[in-house]
């Protein structure tokens, strides 16, 4: 029996040494520096909320205790990228013949709405301070040197966490990624602002800086947001895409036309449906072997292909209600 393949596990044929893998190893490469990755978060994200809390209470710091929060819807960040990792594993079935692949997508989305919901609490609170002002001071020593201590470690998080959602051509590791960018930011800028509040005495300064974070966070949210809503709706963000099967199936020899095709992004893979043109007179196992030529050229020359189906039909032929996917007319009159 011939192996199942999973298209939502396929590694990155041009990231690192997935493509020398067989499909089974790179689906297992894949998840596991996927997981490695949650787990990573998972550990030191709790022990920072422990940390943070904890140290918060004792040192009578409501920020570092609003930060130990957030530390800790974090760990359940992480704990759902573990969670979609062994999901997005699964084989192809009845109910799901292609593939689990985008559980990832629907888990990024999900890290969106909880980044959208960490800048949009800050910029509530920031905007409160503002109305209403409150004497800040600085945190005794032990409560400081945790958020110091916590910077260092989300600098590290994120690092990590990018080389790894690029290493498994992850983008729901790449926004958890973000996600830990945004955390230092916010540190850092309630770090600034204690500072400015205790040697300037502009207590004003700490709010606004923390409301011009919360938009940048904001706008990070509804970018991820909006870049997971174009692969849930089958669209691609590359253009060169289209034209590169067209050059393609043009070198093919006995080809002509490519229409009706439509590249689908299926987690870290793409999955192309067309038609092509071919004498009318050559046998079904001729205009089969040519079929096959172009899903062999299609998949040598453009990378991240998991499949590709192809139709053959007769040169000349048309059909009114043809109205689904692009040629190559549409692609020039879109440049």
């Amino acid at each position: 029996m011939a192996e199942t393949k999973n298209p939502s596990t396929v590694a990155n044929p041009s990231s690192g040494d997935a493509s020398s893998h067989s499909p089974s190893e790179a689906v297992e490469r894949r998840t596991k520096i996927i997981k490695r990755a949650s787990w990573v978060g998972i550990i030191f994200n709790s022990i920072l909320a422990v940390l943070k809390i904890t140290f918060g209470f004792l040192a009578h710091s409501y920020a570092l205790i609003g930060d130990g929060i957030d530390s800790f819807t974090d760990v359940i960040t992480s704990g759902v990228t573990l969670v979609t990792a062994g999901i997005a594993a699964q084989p192809p079935d009845k109910e799901h013949p292609y593939g689990h692949g985008r559980a990832e997508t629907i888990a990024t989305k999900l890290l969106s709405f909880i980044i959208f919901f960490a800048g949009a609490q800050l910029a509530v609170s920031a905007v409160k301070r503002i109305i209403t002002p409150e004497e800040l001071k600085l945190p005794e020593f032990p409560a400081f040197a945790v958020i110091i201590v916590s910077i260092v470690v989300k600098i590290f998080l994120s690092m990590y966490k990018k080389r790894a959602g690029k290493a498994a051509g992850s983008a729901m590791i790449a926004a958890d990624a973000q996600n830990m960018r945004n955390d230092v930011l916010i540190s850092v800028s309630v770090l600034v602002g204690l500072l400015f509040t205790v040697l300037l005495e502009i207590p004003v300064i700490d709010s606004i800086a923390a409301l011009l974070v919360s938009f940048w966070i904001l706008k990070t949210a509804l970018g991820i947001f909006l870049e997971t809503s174009r692969e849930l709706m089958d669209g691609v963000d590359d253009p060169e895409l289209y034209r590169k099967v067209f050059e393609v199936v043009n070198s093919v020899p006995g080809t002509g036309n490519p229409h009706k095709t439509r590249i689908r992004k299926l987690n870290n893979v793409y999955i192309i449906d067309m038609d092509i043109e071919v004498d009318g007179s050559l046998t079904v196992k001729q205009g089969h072997a040519i079929a096959m030529a172009v899903e062999k050229a299609i998949k040598s020359a453009v990378p991240d292909v998991y499949d590709t189906q192809v139709h053959i039909e007769p040169v000349g032929n048309y059909e009114k209600r043809e109205i689904y996917g692009l040629n190559e007319n549409l692609i020039k009159k879109q440049e």
